[in-house]
């Protein structure tokens, strides 16, 4: 595995219907389709939060943003989270994307067995780094921009 890097930052949107492809593989993704004034990070694997704006609601999430280079299927840059603790919906909701850091680079996969595999260290590690000193911090920061946007 790669090294860790930081990220900064924070990326808005609304949820949409992606391809379904993650559920079949047993990794739901909510796809977002990010706000035109959001910076979308460069295509990799991402630690984050997500803050769902309707309730407030946060939770733990792996983050890719690429190509889905394994599929082949498109050239188009997709931002999709896995949350690690609830399996619902958020079609129509707009999130914020808290990222803490970067696991490691998009890359195509000889199968979908393998991305699978991949796929599962890559929510081991996200676990860790939102578990960090600096996962909590991006946490607080994140709860705190909520507050200051939407509990007026």
């Amino acid at each position: 595995m790669g090294d860790t890097v930081t990220v900064h930052g924070q990326l808005t949107g609304a949820v949409v219907h992606g391809a379904g492809r993650g559920r079949g593989l047993g990794f739901p993704t909510a796809n977002v389709a990010a706000d035109p004034d959001s910076r979308v990070p460069p295509s990799a694997i991402y630690s984050g939060w997500v803050v769902r704006h309707s309730t407030g609601a946060v939770h733990r999430g792996t983050i890719s943003i690429g190509s889905n280079p394994t599929f082949c299927d498109t050239a188009d840059v997709h931002v999709e989270v896995y949350c690690h603790d609830t399996s619902d919906e958020f079609y129509g909701e707009r999130v914020g994307l808290w990222f803490v850091a970067r696991i490691r680079d998009t890359v195509k996969f000889a199968s979908p067995d393998d991305l699978v595999r991949a796929a599962r260290q890559d929510v081991l590690r996200s676990e860790a780094l939102l578990a960090s000193d600096r996962g909590r911090r991006v946490l607080t920061d994140a709860l705190a921009a909520y507050e200051r946007t939407f509990s007026a």
